[in-house]
């Protein structure tokens, strides 16, 4: 072979294997197919690797599975009619555990956890706990086995945050004195606990971290938000703060302490809320004006400033369906792989989609 050929045949090997990489590190986008006709809202939780998800449409609960068949189903199996005024929903690292709420034996809205060789168990309630409006209250963690469960049961006249295992049943985490509390979600080793915490003096939530049962208002004894999301180790908490002018997601570390991530806009009076962590740190969630323009779906990291995620997409070469807007990220997989959330059209139809970034 001449050296020219030879030259030409190395540069065609090169092209193609470079072509390669990149093709296999372009995001990869779906839209999900509604799994039941016009769903009043969608809500969605990730395995560690984003293989399996928990789904709460309108209150039905569903579990997605990459290895499911997509049609007819989508992808989807239903485990349940659920409880239509709750759309909470958790899913274990494994994706073998989901936690949400159902309508009891008693007829009563229960938290509830579901795995394939126990099928639906109902959590029941603390022992101060009572029914308010047909509810003793809802699920919305679990931790990375699926042993412990965390969210909110009635105590009448408020709400408190509450822990449960097979063994030891419901605990009350605590809650202020003629106040509501709520655990919002659980770290995959099971340490630690966030939510909200009422302040009793001016009614508003307050971030609030639980380890070991003792509580700790990490952002300030009187900052106005909430902890919506934990790293699988417990060390990134993520959530939303109030300042003077607006709602802001937040990012915090024991060493960095609270980070605002400000707005996609960077107008002072748009809003953000953080929704979810990946352990690398990477954050999701929703930025913009609520009652006004709209919001849209953001993506930020320790190493990028807080930006639209449909941008982000695109200019990695992601292909959006025209007129779609990604209007909020609900959670991203432990591993960063994969992010789920909603769309919405100028129609105001609306569905939801599933990215995976690697």
């Amino acid at each position: 072979m001449s050296s020219g050929r030879l030259a030409r045949t190395v540069v065609l090997i090169f092209v193609l294997i470079f072509s390669t990489l990149v093709l296999a590190q372009l995001p990869s986008f779906e839209m999900l197919i509604n799994p039941t006709v016009s769903p009043t809202w969608s809500n969605y939780a990730l395995s560690k690797n984003g293989k399996v998800m928990a789904a709460n449409y309108g209150g039905r609960i569903y579990r997605w599975s990459a290895d499911t068949p997509k049609f007819p189903s989508g992808g989807f199996t239903l485990l349940d009619q659920g409880a239509f005024l709750s759309s909470s929903i958790g899913i274990s690292q494994d994706g073998s555990t989901i936690i949400a709420s159902r309508t009891g034996p008693d007829g009563n809205v229960n938290p509830a956890i579901w795995s394939p060789a126990t099928g639906w168990i109902d959590m029941g309630h603390p022992g101060n706990g009572c029914v308010m409006d047909s509810q003793w209250g809802s699920g919305y963690g679990v931790s990375g086995d699926g042993s412990i469960a965390v969210g909110l049961a009635w105590y009448c006249p408020g709400a408190e945050g509450f822990m449960w295992n097979r063994s030891g049943g419901m605990i009350g985490l605590s809650h202020p004195a003629g106040a509501s509390s709520r655990a919002s979600a659980i770290s995959a080793d099971g340490r630690t606990i966030v939510g909200f915490f009422e302040d009793p003096q001016y009614g508003n939530r307050r971030p609030v971290l639980w380890i070991s049962r003792k509580t700790s208002l990490f952002a300030g004894a009187h900052t106005p938000g909430e902890a919506t999301g934990v790293s699988s180790d417990g060390s990134k908490i993520v959530g939303q703060t109030f300042n003077q002018y607006s709602g802001y997601a937040f990012y915090y570390t024991p060493k960095r302490g609270l980070v605002s991530l400000g707005t996609i806009s960077g107008n002072p009076f748009d809003q953000s809320f953080a929704n979810a962590v990946a352990d690398n740190g990477t954050t999701v969630g929703w930025s913009g004006d609520p009652f006004g323009a709209g919001i849209q779906a953001f993506i930020w990291s320790p190493t990028i400033k807080m930006q639209s995620l449909q941008r982000y997409l695109q200019n990695r070469g992601v292909l959006i369906p025209s007129g779609i807007s990604l209007t909020t990220a609900l959670d991203i997989s432990s591993d960063g792989s994969t992010i789920v959330g909603t769309w919405q059209d100028a129609q105001f139809n609306q569905g939801g989609w599933m990215v995976r970034l690697k």
